[in-house]
């Protein structure tokens, strides 16, 4: 299953704590259970089917982010940018990027993000802002 989600890459955060009432509690930041909600809700309206096979899955993530303005400025980037070739070298890590989406689409696009045995990533630039998805069958 391949599949394109048409929004910024965010990172996962830290969680944040609280304590109210002499408890300690963790939470997550409003503004990213929002952009979980909304990385599912645009999955949902792929009506793709989960990958429920039960055998090691692998994964291959494509992170696409808004260049920056002093980027975009420059004329000799625009061929680049176009075929989304400049690789991004400074936060959010790719890491956290692989979290947030494993952790959005887990239930969802399979039973559990444990099934993925191998995974692949790359964080580019571009005039498209996006992230894809590709879920294959380790054989």
């Amino acid at each position: 299953m391949k599949f394109e989600i048409a929004m910024e890459p965010m990172a996962s955060p830290r969680p944040r704590f609280s304590s109210k009432g002499g408890f300690v509690k963790a939470y997550m930041p409003k503004e990213y259970m929002a952009w979980k909600a909304q990385l599912l809700f645009k999955w949902k309206l792929l009506k793709l089917k989960q990958e429920v096979s039960g055998k090691p899955l692998f994964v291959k993530l494509g992170f696409y982010l808004e260049p920056p303005i002093a980027l975009l400025k420059v004329k000799k980037n625009q061929a680049a940018l176009e075929a989304e070739t400049i690789p991004v070298v400074k936060k959010p890590d790719i890491d956290n990027l692989q979290k947030s989406v494993l952790d959005a689409l887990n239930k969802h696009a399979w039973p559990d993000d444990n099934q993925i045995s191998d995974i692949y990533a790359k964080k580019r630039y571009s005039l498209r802002p996006r992230i894809e998805i590709e879920v294959t069958e380790v054989e």
